[in-house]
């Protein structure tokens, strides 16, 4: 880090983290309330993420800082027990997925943990080794084949030594106060110098207007983050820079350094400031909220937020996505799963099993004759008026264990436990799917 530009920025950064220069505000597209910091430390001091309950680790659901550093905490130690003494893959996978249901990451992660078990612990380990040799060409970070994304940085921010979560939220304030510094930093500079060019990433498509996260402006640009490679290599490159930041005779006095009774490190809450901001960077930014794709594939995928799953016996491949509706799949045949019908099929297993163990059972004449067992089989049935439609139930029951709304608890003959933490009940006391897939649709998640 002897680059003198990176050096002013870490000099300059640390001189403002307390100030008026880094405030910020917006209006949260979820809530409809606006949000607004007095400084970079201020938008740390208003914190805010709502987690579900953990109720294995015994952590109840909240949202302030304190509640997530707790939560963290568990989160971390149930993935070091995974991974030492002896690496154990299942309990490495149950750890991981439950870091994407904390962070509201779920779909495409969980069910890639769920499939990847195998080796699991071993390549968290690797990779964990990797990241902390500080090497950004280390080979393992350069395989093509690395998973290193919005999910997998915040269960690798949990086992490395010092790793800042990088996701949108973060990379765009990020690249914002670069913004700020290039206008402010004498002689101004037109150009974003490369050792600060944080790659960002767009927020969720939804049907509304997209949250601004390209800190792009004029002649300051940033790169779009694309691929798993660049993705590690800046979340280390950032983490760097911003220990560096508060390790700055300027940031001695900072709130960030002192103590303030929440169990929270002076990275952490930093990152959680970072987090904040860069929710959505307003109206002064004015480019285009979506990445430029390097092919069809992603330009679809980016658009229409498309999810690739597989069914759980057969592995059928298809893709769903979340709508204010329900699910929509698309494979060989296009599929809707109304949000009556998911709250119906929930509600049933609820009733027929509680917390137990049920399996997919879903036999297409097993289940209309009465001779099937009791399942998401007969339950999707029963949702669905009994129609002649129960081999749909395995996409539907693929979605939802990729949502963590049911976990997968054997896998010989497959079996799951609903996961009631993640869900709430309406006013009737009846389960109910819709507020969690809003969160997701409104990307109160942290992509």
């Amino acid at each position: 880090m002897a680059q003198p530009l990176l050096d002013a920025f870490i000099a300059w950064m640390s001189a403002n983290l307390d100030n008026a220069t880094l405030a910020h505000g917006y209006q949260n597209r979820m809530s409809g309330e606006s949000w607004h910091c007095s400084s970079l430390f201020n938008a740390y001091e208003t914190y805010h993420w709502p987690h579900p309950a953990i109720a294995h680790l015994d952590i109840d659901k909240g949202s302030d800082i304190t509640s997530n550093t707790r939560a963290l905490t568990a989160l971390e130690q149930q993935l070091q027990r995974a991974l030492a003494p002896a690496p154990e893959d299942l309990a490495a996978s149950r750890a991981a997925i439950d870091v994407m249901i904390w962070g509201g990451v779920q779909n495409g992660n969980v069910s890639w943990l769920s499939n990847n078990a195998e080796g699991l612990a071993q390549l968290l380990i690797d990779t964990r080794d990797a990241i902390d040799s500080g090497a950004l060409n280390h080979q393992l970070l350069l395989d093509p084949e690395l998973r290193f994304n919005a999910g997998m940085t915040k269960v690798y921010s949990l086992i490395c030594k010092q790793l800042v979560i990088y996701d949108s939220r973060v990379a765009a304030a990020l690249g914002w106060a670069v913004v700020k510094f290039c206008k402010q930093v004498e002689p101004e500079l037109t150009q974003v110098p490369p050792e600060l060019a944080f790659p960002w990433a767009s927020a969720r498509p939804n049907k509304g207007i997209s949250k601004q996260r390209d800190p792009s402006r004029g002649n300051l640009q940033f790169p779009p983050l694309q691929g798993g490679t660049l993705h590690a290599q800046w979340n280390i490159r950032a983490s760097q820079i911003l220990a560096a930041v508060l390790a700055h005779d300027n940031a001695k006095h900072s709130g960030f350094n002192q103590d303030d009774g929440t169990g929270s490190s002076p990275l952490r809450r930093l990152e959680a400031a970072l987090f904040m901001i860069g929710y959505d960077l307003g109206g002064d930014t004015v480019t285009n909220s979506q990445p430029k794709a390097t092919s069809q594939n992603e330009v679809i995928v980016q658009t229409l937020g498309w999810t690739e799953g597989w069914t759980p016996t057969k592995r059928k491949a298809f893709l769903y996505r979340l709508t204010d509706q329900g699910f929509e799949t698309q494979g060989k045949s296009i599929t809707r799963y109304p949000l009556q019908v998911i709250n119906d099929t929930l509600n049933y297993l609820c009733r027929q099993f509680g917390r137990g163990q049920f399996p997919l059972a879903n036999s297409a004449d097993g289940v209309p004759a009465g001779t099937s067992e009791e399942g998401i089989g007969t339950a999707y049935y029963q949702a669905i008026n009994r129609q002649q439609r129960v081999p749909e139930s395995s996409r539907l029951a693929a979605i939802l264990e990729d949502l963590g709304v049911i976990q997968l608890v054997s896998r010989g003959k497959k079996h799951w436990v609903l996961n009631l933490e993640l869900l709430d009940a309406n006013d009737k006391g009846a389960l109910d799917i819709e507020p969690l897939l809003l969160r997701l649709l409104e990307d109160e998640a942290q992509d």
